[in-house]
């Protein structure tokens, strides 16, 4: 980190660094050193998923990117930060089996603790599994004794903020099917200033069509920072680091 912080007062105390200075300072050894850390650890969070029956892996993408300082603006306060870096994945899935039975595998296999169901059966408490499989048995429409009115989109979200679970979900009546499905956006930006990568794997990428058209129903898994924060910050001279 000494090189960093060498590298991040060459602007000076009052000036900010250049865009060139910025991505000497995001493409250090010890910035790599980093970065090479927390996509294993974000590949390891995701391939957790590859065992889980029914899932059939399609594809999986990486973004990683740094951002610069800012001095902030109108009602906004200037970045600690000179440089922050966060990466986040995506895990692509077809479910080969009734969707209902591969999230109950999910929240059975302890691969993450998913949010609770806070208000107790019946309630709409998002993130958590009970309230996903109600979604499914109640067709996305809450009981006539609740009202009878359209229940919020599924999805699983870990308690520590590090994974979210989508998928494809019955579309409420009248709804075009496209508003229920997990959205083929897996593509990310590589022209990010001061640095950014985008990494995907196989090679020859299935789309979410692709995955949808074999399968029936896609799964995606998304993972980043969550309770870890950026991997990789450089603060501004005076500051402590984050």
């Amino acid at each position: 980190m000494a090189a960093l912080g060498a590298a991040a007062l060459t602007g000076g105390c009052s000036a900010l660094p250049d865009d060139g200075e910025l991505r000497a300072m995001a493409t250090t050894a010890d910035a790599q050193h980093k970065r090479d850390a927390e996509e294993v650890r974000l590949r390891t969070l995701l391939g957790r998923f590859d065992g889980i029956e029914g899932l059939r892996p399609g594809f999986t993408a990486v973004s990683d990117i740094c951002t610069g300082p800012s001095d902030g603006g109108f009602k906004k306060e200037a970045t600690v930060h000179l440089m922050s870096c966060s990466m986040s994945a995506d895990a692509v899935y077809g479910v080969e089996d009734d969707i209902t039975e591969v999230l109950r595998r999910i929240g059975a296999s302890g691969i993450a603790t998913w949010s609770q169901n806070l208000n107790g059966p019946g309630s709409a408490s998002g993130g958590s599994l009970d309230y996903a499989l109600m979604y499914h048995r109640q067709q996305g429409v809450f009981p006539q004794e609740s009202g009878g009115l359209p229940m919020p989109a599924p999805y699983l979200k870990s308690e520590a903020g590090d994974l979210s679970v989508g998928w494809d979900y019955p579309p409420l009546p009248g709804d075009p099917p496209q508003s229920a499905q997990v959205a083929d956006d897996h593509s990310c930006r590589a022209d990010i200033i001061p640095y950014s990568r985008c990494a995907t794997s196989p090679g020859r990428l299935p789309s979410v069509a692709d995955l949808r058209a074999r399968y029936g129903t896609v799964l995606r898994v998304s993972t980043g920072a969550g309770s870890h924060g950026p991997y990789l910050t450089v603060p501004r001279p005076g500051n402590k680091t984050g």
